[in-house]
């Protein structure tokens, strides 16, 4: 379960969605509030004053006093870094922190504007030390003032898979106990002729039928679905028709569908998607 979750938080209105969507996450004991700031100096020192952190401090302080959850342990910090790269601060936190989750928006402004612009969010996808939850604010309604409620994110998972070692069902043990449906989605992409795209479907929907989908805790409506097209595209539109409330990918950080992120298909996802994204990855 996500017990720990640490929200890289900018200020951006993606992560004041973020704030919102808390709640939909059950289990939680307790949130890491981090902000990251350029330090004034080579070497970060105690005894230098760095206005910057300080007033971010101030600003993730209110921002905490947001987050309505009595059971909830909730910690402001703030990291200052001289040079690297900024997914290497967040990923020390993490590390250091030993989070279940990371969870944060797919915009963000300031020092972290270019997170899932850049190389910033894939080296996350890449490198990260544990899961990764991306959601993004629906577009608001111009005519009203109230912001977007954040829906149910785990209620009906998409779980995409290219069939590719370690078996995705081996890594949803921390998804399934949250979910009530789980829809298995592969994409063929390639094939040369019908009769070679028909033997890819054909084989595809066997091996969907043989994937076990159990949670002990309950039972979970599952379906198979196998599309034909561009994987980043066919997932996007199946999300939307079926109105999926999580789609879920893996990332092992040498196999699967982080080579993907090169060709574009995580990113595409990642980019295009109005759905919250779940990167999943393998423990240990």
């Amino acid at each position: 379960m996500f017990t720990k979750v640490l929200i890289p938080y900018d200020f951006s209105d993606d992560a004041e969605y973020i704030i919102r969507c808390l709640k939909t996450i059950p289990q939680i004991r307790e949130v890491i509030l981090v902000h990251i700031t350029r330090s004034l100096y080579l070497v970060p020192s105690p005894e230098r004053e760095n206005p910057e952190a300080d007033y971010a401090r101030l600003r993730l302080e209110k921002v905490k006093e947001m987050i309505d959850m009595p059971r909830s342990k909730v910690r402001v910090l703030i990291e200052e870094i001289s040079g690297g790269e900024i997914s290497d601060a967040i990923i020390r936190v993490a590390e250091r922190e030993q989070v279940s989750l990371i969870l944060m928006g797919r915009r963000g402004r300031g020092v972290i504007e270019t997170l899932l612009l850049g190389s910033t969010a894939w080296d996350i996808l890449r490198f990260g030390p544990t899961h990764l939850l991306l959601v993004h604010p629906p577009d608001d309604d111009p005519k009203t003032s109230s912001p977007s409620p954040c829906p149910e994110i785990f209620t009906r998972a998409m779980i995409c898979t290219d069939f590719s070692k370690p078996d995705i069902e081996t890594l949803l043990s921390d998804i399934l106990p949250l979910v009530s449906s789980v829809d298995l989605f592969h994409v063929v992409s390639k094939g040369d002729t019908d009769e070679e795209i028909g033997r890819a479907m054909k084989e595809a929907e066997e091996k969907l039928k043989n994937i076990v989908i159990c949670c002990p805790e309950k039972s979970i409506q599952v379906r198979a679905h196998v599309r034909i097209g561009d994987a980043a595209d066919e997932i996007i539109r199946f999300s939307e028709e079926e109105d999926i409330s999580l789609i879920v990918v893996k990332s092992t950080g040498s196999r699967g569908l982080v080579h993907k992120i090169i060709g574009g298909t995580t990113e595409a996802v990642a980019r295009n998607a109005k759905k919250p994204l779940f990167i999943i990855r393998k423990s240990g």
